[in-house]
C-alpha cells in the first residue's frame, strides 16, 4: 500500500482500521493487563511527600545489584596491565617561577607561567588589571 493512495481514498483507511482493531485483544483482556501491572506497582513503595517537595519518586528495586556485572569491574585490574604501556602522571607537575615586570606600574614578580597569557612584555599585575585603563 502506497500512502498517498490511502490518504485519497477514506474508505481504504476505515478497512484499515477495523483490520487494527480486530488484531487488538478483547476489553476483558484489557482489564486483566491493567490489574496485573497494579499488582506489579503495589510491590514498591513511595516515600510520603513533605513541605518543599516538587514531585513524588518511586523507591524501586535496585536490579544491578542481582546482576552477573555488579563485580565485572573487579577483573579489569588484568586488562589494565595489558593496556597501559607507560605508568601514571602526576597530576600536580613542578614548575619554574617566571620573573615578569609589569607593564602599567613596572612593578617586579615572580609567577606561574600558567598566568602569562599574551608574554612576558605584555604582563599586567592583578592590582593595574582590576583597576580602569
Amino acid at each position: 500500500m502506497d500512502l498517498n493512495e490511502l490518504i485519497k481514498n477514506p474508505e481504504q483507511i476505515k478497512n484499515l482500521i477495523q483490520v487494527l482493531q480486530n488484531l487488538l485483544p478483547e476489553t476483558q483482556n484489557i482489564k486483566e493487563i491493567a490489574e496485573t501491572k497494579n499488582d506489579e506497582q503495589e510491590e514498591f513503595t513511595t516515600p510520603l511527600v513533605t513541605r518543599g517537595s516538587k514531585r513524588k519518586t518511586k523507591q524501586t528495586k535496585n536490579k544491578f545489584l542481582d546482576m552477573p556485572e555488579k563485580d565485572m569491574h573487579k577483573d579489569d585490574i588484568v586488562v589494565d596491565k595489558k593496556l597501559s604501556k607507560f605508568p601514571p602522571v602526576a597530576r600536580t607537575r613542578q614548575f619554574e617561577l617566571v620573573d615578569v615586570i609589569c607593564r602599567v606600574c613596572g612593578r617586579k614578580e615572580s609567577v606561574s607561567p600558567a598566568l602569562i597569557v599574551e608574554g612576558v612584555d605584555r604582563y599586567k599585575c592583578n592590582n593595574c588589571s582590576t583597576s580602569a585603563g
